[in-house]
């Protein structure tokens, strides 16, 4: 993703969480307060930042958005992010 869409791995080296593959970015502030993420996401988003892979799957890491100010929880619990 990086050499296709470089702005997108631009956005999220500035903390951005930007849309991508998978359920966990996002475009602008939605109503809720918070969001919910898949890891698959997460690691994509490690990915274009550069970083090594470093999931906990015991806990469920939050990110805020430094675009849109919103908060991301990822999670592997797929009941959790089909509902959301």
């Amino acid at each position: 993703m990086v050499e296709r869409e470089p702005e997108v791995a631009a956005a999220a080296v500035r903390g951005e969480l930007p849309p991508a593959g998978w359920k966990g970015g996002v475009e602008k502030k939605l109503k809720k307060k918070e969001k919910i993420g898949t890891f698959f996401y997460l690691a994509q988003w490690q990915g274009m930042r550069g970083e090594d892979l470093d999931i906990d799957l015991e806990e469920e890491p939050e990110l805020v958005c430094t675009k849109t100010g919103m908060r991301v929880i990822f999670t592997g619990d797929f009941e959790k992010y089909a509902n959301a």
